[in-house]
């Protein structure tokens, strides 16, 4: 699940020596929607914000109603109803034929701003999180209400809700979002419960021309990226994004340079046979979700038997068939077959996939 947490954590660090922030979280859908429940934005006292709830239509209207959560210091609701008929929704044109409602919350400087510092310090450590939000008045404790329990057993928030999550935890949950209830004998969720993953994390392993653009697709997704080469023409940090970690190591001494066990993804580009089989070999040992490897089959079979992992699954030609001939459209097949994988999804088209429901 993309929550866009980093984006978010970068906006608080800024404002951090704001009095409040106000928390805007999707929580539930009807329909068709941008995004879905456990979507979050930030806004400040200033109107700034970062974050999405929509394509970028209704983030206006709602600084007008965090206006009012900076007044009160209450929790509000909010619905958008975008079905449309033959009026524009909100003369926006939307007629996205869903409705969004949505939980506006202060997060105040004098209580460390509810949970963002937890989720900070989760966030760094690399460890996923259970977020759970009150989103009903009835519930016996106040709306906006919260708990955060991340995977390495650090809490804070409400222990009512904290319970709650304790009982996820083993194991970690698949689900993104689960709505429960407080009180067992209502109708109604008045819990939303949010899985914030890890960061993602891919190494790039070959840092030469085609690197790049691989990096920058990567970066834009949000994701932690780590790009290795021996090569110190080609392992400089200012050839990538700033967000990228670069490092100068043998293939052979990868496992010594980084965390393997970390990665969640690691793309194989050195264009050299004997150093991408020596890669290979070094992430084999792990289990990483998804690795690719550049060139043909046969290279891909090749690389397998020098590493010894013939029962690995290797992604090679790496990336979907988009047609791509240049690095830049190579880095995008490549990236959204990382990206597919990584969410158990099959990257084809998803006109196909509607018209097929339908």
């Amino acid at each position: 699940m993309h929550l866009g947490i980093r984006a978010l954590l970068d906006f608080y660090r800024r404002h951090n020596q704001d009095d409040a922030l106000v928390l805007v979280t999707i929580i539930a859908t009807e329909g068709s929607t941008y995004r879905k429940p456990g979507a979050m934005m930030l806004i400040s006292p200033e109107g700034e914000y970062e974050g999405m709830i929509s394509g970028g239509c209704l983030e206006g209207d709602l600084l007008q109603h965090a206006d009012a959560v900076f007044a009160s210091g209450e929790a509000a609701f909010v619905t958008y109803d975008m079905h449309a008929d033959d009026d524009l929704v909100w003369s926006l044109g939307l007629g996205c034929d869903g409705v969004i409602h949505l939980m506006l919350q202060r997060l105040g400087r004098e209580d460390d701003f509810g949970f963002l510092r937890q989720l900070e310090a989760s966030r760094a450590a690399r460890k996923a999180a259970l977020l759970a939000l009150v989103t009903r008045p009835e519930s016996g404790l106040p709306c906006g209400s919260f708990a955060l329990l991340d995977q390495a057993g650090a809490v804070t928030g409400a222990p009512q809700l904290l319970h709650r999550l304790e009982a996820h935890t083993r194991p970690w949950p698949s689900w993104r979002t689960y709505p429960a209830r407080l009180d067992p004998a209502a109708d109604q969720a008045d819990v939303l419960q949010i899985n914030i993953p890890a960061a993602t994390r891919i190494m790039i392993c070959g840092a030469g021309p085609d690197a790049v653009p691989l990096a920058r697709a990567l970066a834009e997704l949000d994701w932690d990226i780590v790009v290795v080469d021996h090569r110190p023409a080609f392992a400089k940090a200012g050839r990538f994004p700033p967000s990228c970690t670069v490092l100068r190591s043998r293939p052979e001494r990868l496992g010594e340079t980084a965390d393997l066990s970390e990665l969640d993804g690691v793309v194989i580009m050195s264009h050299h046979l004997d150093n991408d089989g020596e890669y290979l070999r070094q992430v084999s040992a792990y289990e990483i979700g998804y690795i690719g490897v550049l060139g043909p089959r046969a290279r891909r079979d090749r690389l397998r038997e020098m590493a010894a992992c013939s029962d690995l699954e290797i992604h090679g030609p790496a990336g979907l068939d988009i047609g791509a001939e240049l690095p830049s459209g190579i880095a995008l097949s490549i990236a959204a077959e990382i990206h597919a994988v990584l969410n158990r999804r099959n990257g084809l088209s998803l006109t196909a996939r509607v018209d097929e429901e339908s």
